[in-house]
């Protein structure tokens, strides 16, 4: 009987016969008359004779095709390619025994098998385990996907000489374009001031913008300007010894004779306003407004919006430019050679990073609200508070002028409109080893003999030694990992406060009602500060508005005023401290504890959910450091 299969074999094509001959013994044996094999028939089938899924009649298979990470029936999640604005690799899922997807019903040469749990008999009586069959090419087959992926990637390290504070960072030119977001005009098209207030329209970049903190208290000022940054002040707050800086440079800022000071309205309007178009209410057409209002091209050129994409993609919109390898690079020369005129600073490094990721983490709040009502938008905004200018029946100030610029406004589907303050907390801290931190030499390298007397002959080889000894030396920087917690930091609340105050009770300015600093009620009862990490993810907290604190905000200020830059005499340390616990200004420190501590906490956003910059696609990640960029392992 077998020679003659075996001959019958030379004419026939061998797999069908051996398709047939196994089908009929799967049936015979299981006393079932199906039209389909059982799993464990088609494991057997396939195990013995290597056959490809598409000639086994019954077996489950798919195509080879991207399917979109998506949840199933079966509760498992069927992913596909990388997405582009996310931050982990999604891998093909493997269905097990208990999962029954519809997918599964696409035809192709690729199947995903039911494990099985029970053994199988070979026909040399041998037992083998079909669970370490599955296991085994489990393991082999994310080995090679690990290999496919590493190939061409970066080595990420924690550890470098060369900061990246743009790392993954949305431009802010960019977020203005974004659908959700509501930008300002560029300040060559403001060529009228209504009020004093419209100074708000002017961007933070902008030269108008600087000469309206001329003698101004703003936010910048007002911690240092209350005391809270001498020592006695900052220990009972907990304010960070670095951040202690006393009030000298509130009182220098203070003496100066404010932008705009001794300036009416008109005047003001020749000096600040340089444009064409024109923001008085009766010359406000819808055609001014388009000159300055992002073109739907541009706009089309960097974001997608969400209802063009999958129900389930995780943001507002997708963003569309990404950053390449030779983009890296090009950044990598500029830090080095901004290295090499000027020693790096941890200090120069942070408030390179707050101000670079500044517009991400306004995109995170943004992500995070417009999720749950799409008829939320941000809005960007300068200076506020000039209005209050005008206000002299505000006797606690004594005259002093007073402005706060928010990061943006939020302002909800249903009227409610919240200051946003974003922080972004910067994870490179100085190296204790380096040797350019201050007061440390580094580790010191031991000369060979006779190293100070070589000749031409072995320059190179003298060149490779520095070399390599330069590169072992220990690195500058180190990745912190900061955990975040669930307060707004004692010497934040001043700056949430003064915005608070100084956004008075109107977003649009060019309607009717103007902005009154004191008569009227204010718009804004509440302030979101966002805290984002660059590996640990962000926070969001709320604080609401006391107006009991500011008014004692604004008594203090009145007081700095009044004792120091109107007598024109330095601050001495720790002025308005006073040791009686029950005294004004210690009951304005515990006020001040208190609201720090007793934040709400709106949520935490997941390192994965933050919306940033990605490489190239098939660029792999982009790592902190620049140092290994280039680098590549192969």
């Amino acid at each position: 009987m077998i020679s003659n299969t075996n001959q019958s074999t030379r004419t026939v094509p061998s797999s069908l016969i051996l398709v047939f001959v196994f089908i009929m013994t799967a049936i015979t044996t299981s006393d079932v008359a199906t039209a389909s094999p059982s799993p464990s028939s088609v494991d057997s089938i396939t195990a013995a004779l290597a056959l490809i899924p598409t000639q086994v009649p019954g077996a489950r298979h798919r195509h080879h095709r991207r399917i979109p990470k998506r949840p199933t029936r079966c509760g498992r999640l069927i992913g596909g390619a990388h997405d582009h604005n996310h931050d982990v690799h999604q891998s093909s899922a493997i269905v097990t025994g208990e999962t029954s997807c519809s997918d599964d019903e696409s035809a192709g040469d690729r199947v995903i098998y039911n494990p099985l749990q029970s053994s199988t008999s070979s026909e040399d009586g041998s037992v083998t385990s079909n669970a370490s069959v599955e296991r085994s090419r489990r393991s082999v087959g994310q080995t090679n996907v690990n290999r496919r992926r590493n190939r061409g990637s970066i080595v990420m390290s924690r550890t470098g000489n060369l900061p990246d504070v743009h790392w993954r960072a949305i431009p802010l030119t960019h977020l203005r374009s974004h659908p959700s977001f509501h930008p300002l005009p560029p300040p060559s098209t403001i060529s009228s001031l209504p009020t004093k207030e419209h100074v708000r329209y002017f961007r933070q970049e902008s030269w108008q913008w600087d000469y309206l903190h001329q003698g101004r208290c703003t936010t910048s000022q007002t911690a240092a300007a209350l005391g809270f940054l001498e020592e006695k002040a900052a220990r009972f707050l907990g304010i960070p010894r670095s951040l202690q800086r006393g009030g000298v440079g509130a009182w220098d800022r203070l003496r100066e004779n404010a932008g705009g000071d001794d300036y009416g309205l008109e005047e003001m309007e020749r000096v600040l306003c340089e444009g064409s178009g024109g923001r008085r209410s009766g010359n406000r057409s819808n055609s001014n407004r388009k000159e300055w209002q992002v073109g739907v091209r541009e706009m089309e050129k960097t974001w997608v919006p969400r209802y063009k994409l999958r129900n389930d993609f995780p943001f507002m919109a997708k963003y569309i430019p990404n950053i390449s390898e030779e983009e890296l690079t090009v950044r990598k020369e500029l830090v080095q050679k901004r290295q090499k005129q000027q020693p790096p600073s941890p200090m120069v490094t942070r408030m390179q990073w707050g101000n670079a990721q500044e517009a991400t983490s306004i995109l995170t709040a943004l992500n995070y609200f417009c999720s749950f009502d799409n008829t939320t938008t941000i809005h960007e905004v300068g200076m506020c508070g000039a209005a209050f200018d005008d206000d002299t029946g505000e006797e606690s100030l004594n005259g002093l002028k007073i402005g706060a610029t928010p990061d943006a406004l939020i302002c909800h589907g249903n009227g409610t409109v919240e200051v946003l303050e974003v922080k972004n907390h910067c994870p490179f801290v100085w190296n204790k080893l380096s040797p350019h931190r201050s007061g440390s030499s580094g580790p010191k390298v031991k000369k060979r003999k006779g190293q100070k007397h070589r000749g031409r002959k072995q320059h190179c080889n003298t060149m490779d030694e520095e070399r390599n000894e330069e590169h072992a030396l220990p690195k500058h920087f180190l990745i912190r990992d900061f955990e975040l917690e669930a307060k707004v930091p004692a010497v934040y609340i001043p700056q949430l406060m003064m915005e608070m105050l100084c956004v008075g009770d109107s977003i649009d300015l060019d309607k009717p009602t103007s902005t009154k600093s004191k008569q009227s009620t204010p718009i804004c009862t509440s302030a979101v500060m966002v805290r984002q990490t660059a590996t640990k993810g962000a926070i969001l907290l709320r604080l609401n508005r006391d107006e009991d604190w500011i008014s004692e905000m604004k008594y203090w200020l009145g007081q700095f005023k009044k004792a120091f830059v109107n007598t024109n005499e330095i601050p001495t340390d720790n002025f308005f401290w006073d040791d009686d616990e029950n005294s004004r200004y210690r009951k304005f420190l515990q006020r001040t504890k208190e609201l720090s501590e007793s934040v709400e906490q709106v949520a935490t956003v997941d390192h994965g959910r933050i919306q940033r910059m990605v490489k190239e696609r098939g660029g792999g990640d982009i790592p902190l450091f620049l140092d290994c960029i280039g680098e590549s392992s192969e």
